[in-house]
């Protein structure tokens, strides 16, 4: 069986396939795209597809990140199914944030692929674990796909922020947690909400995407920035999760009409919510991260044993190699 033709197209992908082509979170004319999620990263270009599928939570946080969603679509939860051009299409969870979706495709002739998007192979605190199936083509996102990068157990990272933001509130003093609006966000404030602390958010970003959150079952709670709440930061002390510091700050200043920025500056503890707090580029903050590391998407492509893999993203070669070495037949998608 003739293995599919799987190329870069813009920021995404194009797979071609006896006779069928679907693009893969990008946009073609004339083509059905599959929107994995709404990351600026992975909409860029979509507008040009002629139908998207994805999740309703992904239309809805694309909509509420100021996205104009797509007038012709196709909506798919986790384990629906959709036929249409040699091809069954079945929407899995992908546990990178709400609504974030692998695709299994099966086409007539027999031949199965699993398109992962972004993916998150362990449970977090608003999202579920991805699940891996069996395919004979994976294809595979690589973010942190080189051995530097291996995340300390996800609990014992949940346990170091809200350890931080209680030092920081004994001091009096404000702690500001840089987390990407959608997924990290709202997986933050979960988090500090069920260790008992009060939550500021510090951008409407967060809160627009927090609203949809809660409409598909969350319950978080954070005030946005210009509340009451926020009155007494200055000589209480206080916790928020932004994902724009700098215009968080700005903000703050707008709101207590404050003149000095370093009085206010003085005050504050920043740390970063990311994985790339760990590797090379060693951010001041904790691996808290939306995406496997380098042992979970080893582990993720063992599982699917595929015949072949595509790995893409930057770290996309040093992946295939790796899995090429323990008996998987993979190539980078560059």
């Amino acid at each position: 069986m003739a293995p599919p033709s799987v190329r870069k197209l813009g920021s995404g992908l194009l797979l071609e396939y006896s006779g069928t082509t679907l693009a893969l979170d990008t946009g073609m004319e004339g083509f059905v795209s599959l929107l994995s999620h709404s990351h600026a990263d992975h909409i860029s270009g979509i507008s040009n597809a002629d139908h998207v599928i994805a999740t309703q939570a992904t239309f809805d946080t694309w909509t509420a990140r100021g996205g104009r969603g797509a007038e012709s679509r196709t909506v798919l939860e986790y384990e629906d199914s959709f036929s249409q051009l040699g091809v069954t299409i079945t929407a899995l969870n992908a546990g990178h944030v709400i609504g974030s979706s692998m695709f299994l495709l099966e086409f007539d002739e027999g031949l199965t692929v699993l398109y992962t998007g972004d993916f998150n192979n362990v449970d977090s605190i608003v999202h579920t674990a991805a699940r891996p199936v069996q395919a004979d083509v994976l294809i595979t996102e690589a973010t942190y796909g080189t051995p530097s990068w291996i995340f300390p157990n996800r609990e014992a990272t949940h346990d170091k922020i809200v350890e931080a933001a209680h030092q920081a509130l004994e001091k009096k003093r404000i702690v500001i947690f840089q987390a990407y609006s959608l997924g990290k966000a709202q997986e933050a404030i979960a988090l500090l909400q069920n260790a008992g602390l009060e939550i500021i958010s510090g951008n409407s970003s967060i809160d627009r995407v927090s609203r949809v959150y809660n409409q598909h079952g969350n319950r978080l709670r954070a005030a946005p920035l210009r509340t009451e709440r926020t009155r007494n930061i200055m000589t209480d002390g206080g916790v928020i999760v932004s994902s724009s510091p700098s215009h968080t700050i700005r903000g703050l200043m707008q709101y207590l009409r404050m003149k000095s920025r370093s009085h206010l500056e003085d005050r504050l503890e920043r740390y970063s919510l990311s994985g790339w707090t760990i590797g090379r580029f060693r951010e001041p903050g904790f691996p808290l991260s939306a995406h496997s590391d380098f042992n979970g998407l080893v582990r993720f492509a063992q599982e699917v044993n595929p015949r072949i893999a595509h790995c893409f993203t930057e770290n996309g070669l040093t992946l295939s190699n790796h899995l090429s070495e323990i008996g998987i037949d993979a190539v980078p998608l560059e």
